[in-house]
């Protein structure tokens, strides 16, 4: 191509030089330079085209304007904007321009030079990153993203000047290897969806014109991956690592109300307001508005509240293609965009904010629960006042809307019904009037004070921030702090009504929402613990809390163990879930077997001193007598009257009667029959004095009122110092039998006739202390259903319910009851007494959010 020439002219400086002999190789080497993207030696081929067709008319005009059209639109693609402009010269004059180029032509010159950049940034970007490979993953790129907004971060936090930034800038490798596909794990290869050259370009189309890039669904930028925690179990992962589950709980919240209307279909909602237009009244369109309105205000927030966060993914973008780009890339005209397409959401909130204040007045208080209104209302007012504080790409909060915010709360805060304010703290108190005041109509008053200084201060912030960035601010900073200032009317309306209690119970209400699942986990292990050292029935009070504390120490460390453990973490959440059913069955099984002492479990009994029972509810004592009684004694056989009487068994009856004998008839004592029959001697006595008392402690009697008290004590003690015994007597449960002879002289001049008759009433280990009081001839009225009536037993046989002293020396002595449904099968009760366990267990464990009646 070039020979270097030796004879030198006589008298010249001796130097090299070449001289070129074969042109068409240097067009050659221009043509190469610009196939492989060069866009300026596009642009000079595409000019140097055109002049040529101007210079020399005579040669083929139309095919060289073609060319070069052809080369400038590569140049415009490649971001060259005096090849656009001359693109467009061209467009205009219709040179070069056929049927086959003016689509292509048409779309280069309507993109704009922040497009037209941030598409070659986008193939700049995935020539780096793919290495010649046809594809790159999500997670190259993501990883690339991270970096460079980690480095951008760290430049705003030092604020180095642009020499040092690019020197940091210099130390990040540009181009990353692809992936070794064998390294990368199943889930990731499942999860994985490739990206080509292809999709960065239309992602730098979306991102210039204000839109999410849609190859950001694939990427989780500044949001955590959602399945980060899934190797830790569900009930660890907020005591593990809390930062993480409390955003993941945040985001996923939000993408669920945010779905909302995608997930209900049109023909329900469209059913909705039809049955709402049919059923409301003039009463009720009020309430159904301002619900509706309500749940729009809340849609349209956490609407917002994803925009927010997605507008940090979409600042991410503007970093990346600046770092690959240009000084065409308009990034600050990008984000503008987005906020300006993404202002429905706050179109939606205003106008259903304006129709839940005009209706408010409407609804009548009892249908609005004020208190967990103001919580959500609070809950909503502090999230979207942190989130436009940092609206910014600024570290620090934004102060002009502290500020706004402080003074809206001064200015619309009700000094009055407050009591703290008003009688505590008077420098709060912003009603005093500093100028006169004129009334200027029916109702109206104009007065100046110091609040309405702060209300007429209020639109001078808002002013403030409308102006930042060439009143871009309005849709930046203005509107979502609207969006604040809104929730605050919202919180400060509600609470006038509300109630201390009623706003602790919503806000314990609101905490066990969003702590659910690592309260169920704590519960569910701790619960078991408390059960389990209850049933032991320790003595000692100290030892039942050392017990207590020592045992929910263990369980917690080993449950930590279990779920750090790879081995063992993917069972420790089953071994919870049998643990908190193993618990429930614990906490059921009392109402299954006996009633609590505190209050009845079972339906209400009407009361036997009310004489509220009536002949259809119980069977009297004259017509038990006359049926069965009486042909019971006086029929020489007796077969046949205690085949009639036994169709009585079951009914219930109420008596009235003479006390003659008190006796217990059964003891009962499963741990002492346990220790007894299945465990040694040695270890029985240890267990015995564990979970009982020594024999002296336990045997209690009062010298003053008992002769033998002194006598007593002395054999017991000798006893104890020979064996030194325990005794599980305090374990025991009785069942006590009573003696009554009903139809006695008292009771005849009620009943009308003087016969009497022995009555056995079996009562329960829970009337053991009525029955200790009573006395020989004591008159009471009980209520009971018969048992065994006249069949294989001499007496009649009551199972008592429920007894009430009529006259007894004992003046303690009232009633005592263990009332059940009157009627009621044994199936009935247990099904009933399940019910109650449920509600009781419920209770437990979603109170004060549920309360189950």
């Amino acid at each position: 191509m070039a020979t270097w020439t030796q004879n030198e002219p006589t008298g010249v400086t001796k130097r090299r030089r070449w001289n070129l002999e074969d042109r068409a190789s240097l067009n050659k080497l221009k043509h190469h330079i610009a196939e492989e993207g060069c866009p300026q030696m596009q642009y000079d081929l595409a000019k140097e085209l055109l002049n040529n067709a101007i210079v020399e008319p005579n040669l083929a005009k139309g095919n060289q304007n073609q060319k070069a059209v052809n080369w400038l639109v590569s140049a415009a693609h490649n971001g060259h904007e005096d090849a656009a402009k001359l693109l467009r010269q061209c467009y205009n004059d219709g040179s070069g321009i056929t049927a086959e180029n003016a689509d292509e032509v048409r779309r280069c010159l309507a993109m704009t030079p922040g497009e037209r950049a941030a598409r070659k940034a986008a193939r700049e970007l995935f020539a780096c990153l793919s290495n010649g490979n046809e594809h790159i993953t999500p997670k190259q790129l993501e990883r690339k993203m991270r970096r460079i907004y980690n480095l951008q971060r760290k430049r705003r936090r030092r604020d180095d000047d642009r020499s040092s930034s690019s020197s940091e800038g210099e130390q990040e490798p540009e181009c990353e290897p692809l992936e070794d596909v064998p390294t990368i794990d199943l889930a990731n290869v499942e999860r994985r969806r490739l990206i080509t050259e292809a999709h960065l370009v239309s992602a730098a189309s979306n991102y210039s014109a204000g839109q999410m890039p849609s190859v950001n669904d694939a990427l989780t930028l500044s949001v955590p991956d959602p399945r980060s925690l899934d190797h830790v179990p569900c009930f660890y992962r907020m005591i593990f690592h809390p930062l993480i589950f409390f955003t993941l709980f945040y985001h996923r919240l939000l993408n669920l109300i945010v779905s909302i209307p995608n997930v209900i279909p049109l023909s329900v909602r469209c059913s909705v307001l039809v049955a709402i237009s049919w059923w409301s009244s003039r009463h009720m369109l009020p309430l159904v508005s301002y619900y509706l309105s309500l749940g729009i205000m809340i849609w349209a927030t956490c609407k917002m509240l994803k925009t927010k966060q997605q507008f940090v993914d979409f600042r991410i973008w503007s970093g990346l293609f600046l770092s690959y780009g240009d000084q065409n890339i308009e990034a600050d005209i990008a984000e503008q965009r987005f906020l300006r397409n993404n202002m429905k959401p706050y179109l939606y909130f205003f106008c259903a904010f304006i129709c839940n204040l005009i209706v408010y007045p409407l609804v009548t208080d009892a249908w609005l629960p004020h208190s967990e209104l103001t919580i959500i209302s609070g809950a909503f007012t502090f999230i979207t006042m942190c989130v436009s504080m940092y609206a910014s790409s600024h570290l620090l909060p934004d102060w002009l809307v502290i500020v706004s915010f402080a003074v809206n709360v001064l200015a619309k805060y009700p000094y009055e019904m407050d009591e703290v304010v008003s009688t505590r703290w008077r420098f709060l108190d912003l009603r005093v009037p500093t100028f006169s005041s004129f009334v200027i109509g029916n109702g109206i008053e104009f007065c100046l004070n110091c609040r309405t200084a702060l209300y007429l201060f209020i639109p001078v912030l808002l002013i403030m921030m409308a102006k930042r960035s060439r009143w871009h601010g309005v849709y930046t900073f203005l509107i979502p702090h609207c969006v604040t200032l809104s929730w605050l009317q919202v919180c400060i309306a509600t609470s006038q009504s509300s109630t201390v209690f009623g706003v602790m119970r919503a806000a314990l209400g609101l905490a066990g929402i969003v702590l659910f699942l690592p309260l169920f986990g704590i519960v569910a292990l701790l619960v078991p613990v408390f059960v389990a050292i209850d049933s032991l029935g320790l003595a000692s009070e100290q030892l039942r809390w050392g017990s207590t504390a020592l045992a929910c120490g263990l369980v917690v460390v080993l449950s930590c163990i279990l779920a750090l453990n790879r081995a063992t973490k993917k069972y420790i959440t089953m071994l919870q879930l049998i643990m908190a059913v193993t618990t429930a069955c614990l906490l059921v099984f009392p109402y299954m077997t006996s009633s609590f002492k505190d209050t009845p479990r079972f339906n209400a009994m009407p009361r036997v001193g009310l004489h509220s029972l009536t002949e259809s509810n119980t069977l009297p004592w004259d017509r038990f007598h006359a049926l069965c009684a009486q042909p019971f004694y006086e029929q020489p056989n007796k077969i046949k009257a205690q085949l009639r009487c036994s169709h009585l068994n079951g009914m219930p009856v109420t008596w009235e009667g003479s006390v003659t004998k008190v006796e217990i008839s059964r003891v009962s004592n499963f741990l002492e029959d346990f220790i007894a029959n299945y465990l040694p001697v040695w270890l029985g006595r240890m267990l015995r004095c564990l979970h009982g008392e020594n024999i002296s402690q336990h045997f209690k009697c009062d010298p003053n009122l008992d002769a033998q008290c002194e006598e007593w004590r002395s054999v017991i003690k000798t006893f104890n110092e020979q064996s030194g015994s325990c005794t599980l007597q305090r374990w025991n449960r009785y069942e006590y039998e009573l003696l009554v002879k009903v139809g006695t002289k008292k009771s005849g001049r009620l009943l009308g006739r003087s016969a009497t008759t022995d009555v056995i009433l079996r009562a329960h280990h829970d009337f053991g202390n009525f029955t200790r009081f009573l006395s020989e001839g004591d008159v009471v009225l009980f209520y009971g259903i018969l048992h065994n009536s006249r069949l294989l037993a001499d007496n009649v046989q009551v199972k008592l319910k429920t007894i009430e002293c009529v006259e007894c020396r004992s003046r303690d002595l009232g009633t005592a009851s263990i009332e059940r449904v009157v009627a009621a099968s044994p199936m009935d009760a247990r099904l009933q007494d399940l019910m109650r366990g449920i509600k009781y267990l419920l209770n437990a464990l979603l109170n004060p959010l549920i309360t189950f009646k």
